[in-house]
């Protein structure tokens, strides 16, 4: 499995590794998954490559059309993880 404190590529990464870690947990918390599928899905989503789910694609698509968005990639492709589980 890749960390994604671990995960290299085009984005420009501004969190700190315990800023993604709080994250994940939140989203645990908020999903009721474990901490380890989440970040082994959103970790997909970077790795893959597939579609407009790059580090460039989620970090540009996400700040342009969001304000409020974090910079970071990670962060970002949690944010789509959490939206698509919602659905």
């Amino acid at each position: 499995m890749t960390d994604l404190t671990d995960i290299g590529g085009g984005g420009e990464f501004t969190a700190s590794d315990e800023e993604i870690q709080e994250a994940l947990e939140d989203a645990s918390e908020e999903l009721g998954q474990p901490v380890d599928d989440i970040e082994r899905e959103v970790a997909y989503i970077l790795d893959s490559g597939t579609g407009s789910a790059t580090n460039e694609g989620v970090a540009g698509t996400s700040v342009g059309a969001n304000a409020s968005a974090a910079s970071d990639p990670r962060l970002e492709a949690l944010e789509l993880y959490k939206l698509n589980e919602r659905i």
